[in-house]
């Protein structure tokens, strides 16, 4: 009794905080939370780096975390709440087959844009880089590395953006307000803690959030998203931290338009192209009933 009428005026001032202040401080929290099992990284590489333990320790983190931002654990009023708002439902095979061809097309154009922008920016390779040192530990440990990094961004960014604050959001304003906000956060999120990430990445990040905000509208779920996110991830962050060095990402106001840059901008529209009837497709699957889980 006296933890309710302790909790009880603090839910009623909360609630007199405006929808969208609610949603960005609610999915900035929950991102930040799921982004701690990232932290183990640091430890075992202090402790047994040839042993990468952090694998473990991130997915038991990750798990304790998705549990409780799905509805499990105190206080149970909240329960139904969280599980609404994350919005991990399951999905049908169809649905997950048409989710990952669409997302994985237009994510492809999204990554297209990413080698881009800094070919059309001044942006330093060194302002990719992650605070590690890759050449001091062992492949398996690299490999853990990047698997920490991309699974904990997949999970957490996705729960906390096109989770909690862009469902709040758009039951009171709209999937376009929440979209745009989102993506508006998300970019601000990014740009105070990587170096990278400065005004020109603005279109990218815009660009991403509405690539995933349309996957959750269309397919109902998170869960794509996530599975997308961390795959992009997992792909591309070795050619930005310089552990591949294929791609050029030198700007072209110094070197000049070269044939790269013109396959990046052809791939960029290509991918975007044939997103297109990939997303029509599934937005037909999803509007019949019996393919909806």
């Amino acid at each position: 009794m006296r933890s309710e009428a302790v909790t009880r005026p603090m839910t009623v001032l909360w609630a007199r905080v405006p929808v969208i202040i609610r949603a960005i401080l609610l999915g900035l929290l929950v991102n930040e939370v799921g982004q701690l099992a990232a932290v183990f990284i640091f430890p075992n590489l202090k402790l047994f780096p040839r042993v990468p333990w952090m694998l473990a320790a991130s997915a038991a983190w990750l798990w304790g975390f998705w549990r409780y931002v799905d509805g499990s654990g105190w206080p149970q009023a909240t329960r139904e709440t969280r599980r609404r708002d994350l919005r991990a439902t399951p999905i049908t095979g169809i649905v997950w087959r048409w989710s990952l061809l669409a997302g994985g097309l237009g994510l492809l154009s999204v990554v297209g844009l990413a080698f881009l922008t800094p070919r059309l920016a001044e942006t330093p390779r060194d302002a990719f880089k992650l605070p590690f040192d890759f050449s001091n530990y062992p492949p398996w440990t690299v490999v853990s590395i990047l698997l920490v990094v991309s699974v904990v961004a997949g999970v957490a960014e996705e729960a906390g953006f096109r989770g909690y604050m862009l469902s709040q959001i758009e039951r009171r304003h709209g999937w376009i307000a929440a979209t745009l906000i989102t993506g508006v956060m998300f970019f601000l999120a990014h740009y105070v803690s990587h170096a990278y990430a400065t005004f020109a990445f603005l279109p990218f990040f815009l660009a991403v959030s509405a690539l995933h905000a349309r996957l959750v509208y269309l397919s109902g779920s998170i869960l794509p998203s996530i599975v997308l996110h961390a795959a992009g991830d997992f792909a591309v962050v070795p050619f930005f931290c310089g552990l591949i060095e294929a791609v050029p990402l030198s700007s072209v106001l110094k070197t000049g338009v070269d044939s790269s840059f013109v396959v990046e901008v052809a791939l960029t529209l290509v991918f975007a192209a044939a997103s297109i009837p990939a997303f029509r497709k599934l937005a037909e699957v999803t509007r019949q009933p019996s393919e909806r889980a």
